[in-house]
Protein backbone atom coordinates (compact mmCIF):
# COMPACT_ATOMS: atom_id res chain seq x y z
CA UNK A 1 0.00 0.00 0.00
CA UNK A 2 2.93 2.34 0.59
CA UNK A 3 3.83 2.16 -3.10
CA UNK A 4 0.32 3.25 -4.06
CA UNK A 5 0.47 6.17 -1.60
CA UNK A 6 3.83 7.22 -3.05
CA UNK A 7 2.52 6.96 -6.60
CA UNK A 8 -0.58 9.02 -5.75
CA UNK A 9 1.56 11.69 -4.06
CA UNK A 10 3.96 11.90 -7.04
CA UNK A 11 1.12 12.15 -9.54
CA UNK A 12 -0.63 14.81 -7.44
CA UNK A 13 2.60 16.81 -7.26
CA UNK A 14 2.80 16.73 -11.06
CA UNK A 15 -0.80 17.97 -11.31
CA UNK A 16 -0.24 20.88 -8.94
CA UNK A 17 3.07 21.93 -10.44
CA UNK A 18 1.64 22.15 -13.96
CA UNK A 19 -1.22 24.28 -12.67
CA UNK A 20 1.39 26.86 -11.72
CA UNK A 21 3.59 27.01 -14.78
CA UNK A 22 1.72 25.36 -17.65
CA UNK A 23 3.82 24.28 -20.65
CA UNK A 24 7.32 24.60 -19.21
CA UNK A 25 6.30 22.84 -16.05
CA UNK A 26 4.31 20.26 -18.00
CA UNK A 27 7.43 19.32 -19.94
CA UNK A 28 9.45 19.17 -16.73
CA UNK A 29 6.86 16.92 -15.10
CA UNK A 30 6.85 14.63 -18.14
CA UNK A 31 10.59 14.10 -17.73
CA UNK A 32 10.36 13.81 -13.94
CA UNK A 33 7.65 11.15 -14.08
CA UNK A 34 9.44 9.28 -16.88
CA UNK A 35 12.52 9.09 -14.66
CA UNK A 36 10.40 7.73 -11.80
CA UNK A 37 9.02 5.11 -14.20
CA UNK A 38 12.58 4.17 -15.20
CA UNK A 39 13.42 3.75 -11.52
CA UNK A 40 10.40 1.51 -10.98
CA UNK A 41 8.65 3.95 -8.64
CA UNK A 42 5.68 4.68 -10.93
CA UNK A 43 3.69 2.65 -13.41
CA UNK A 44 4.19 3.95 -16.97
CA UNK A 45 0.51 3.75 -17.92
CA UNK A 46 -0.57 5.59 -14.77
CA UNK A 47 2.04 8.31 -15.35
CA UNK A 48 1.17 8.85 -19.03
CA UNK A 49 -2.57 8.80 -18.35
CA UNK A 50 -2.21 11.33 -15.53
CA UNK A 51 -0.03 13.62 -17.65
CA UNK A 52 -2.66 13.61 -20.37
CA UNK A 53 -5.38 14.37 -17.81
CA UNK A 54 -3.25 17.25 -16.54
CA UNK A 55 -2.83 18.58 -20.08
CA UNK A 56 -6.59 18.52 -20.61
CA UNK A 57 -7.37 20.10 -17.24
CA UNK A 58 -4.93 22.95 -17.82
CA UNK A 59 -6.05 23.63 -21.41
CA UNK A 60 -2.78 22.47 -22.97
CA UNK A 61 -4.60 20.06 -25.28
CA UNK A 62 -6.95 22.82 -26.36
CA UNK A 63 -4.09 25.30 -26.85
CA UNK A 64 -1.51 23.00 -28.46
CA UNK A 65 -3.59 20.18 -29.89
CA UNK A 66 -3.60 16.48 -29.11
CA UNK A 67 -0.69 15.65 -31.39
CA UNK A 68 1.65 18.18 -29.77
CA UNK A 69 0.78 17.10 -26.23
CA UNK A 70 1.25 13.45 -27.19
CA UNK A 71 4.61 14.34 -28.78
CA UNK A 72 5.78 16.06 -25.58
CA UNK A 73 4.80 13.05 -23.48
CA UNK A 74 6.19 10.64 -26.07
CA UNK A 75 9.56 12.35 -26.13
CA UNK A 76 9.98 12.04 -22.37
CA UNK A 77 8.89 8.40 -22.33
CA UNK A 78 10.44 7.32 -25.65
CA UNK A 79 13.04 5.00 -24.16
CA UNK A 80 10.99 3.83 -21.20
CA UNK A 81 10.06 0.18 -21.43
CA UNK A 82 7.49 -1.56 -19.30
CA UNK A 83 8.99 -2.60 -15.98
CA UNK A 84 7.15 -3.83 -12.90
CA UNK A 85 6.99 -1.28 -10.11
CA UNK A 86 9.22 -1.77 -7.08
CA UNK A 87 6.12 -2.29 -4.96
CA UNK A 88 5.25 -5.35 -7.04
CA UNK A 89 8.57 -6.96 -6.12
CA UNK A 90 7.99 -6.33 -2.42
CA UNK A 91 4.65 -8.14 -2.42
Amino acid sequence: MNGVATQDAELLEAWRAVANAKLTEFKRQCWRLSMLVRQGVLDKIAAVDRLYEIAIAHALVRALGEERVEAIIGEAFSDVEFRPMLAEFAA
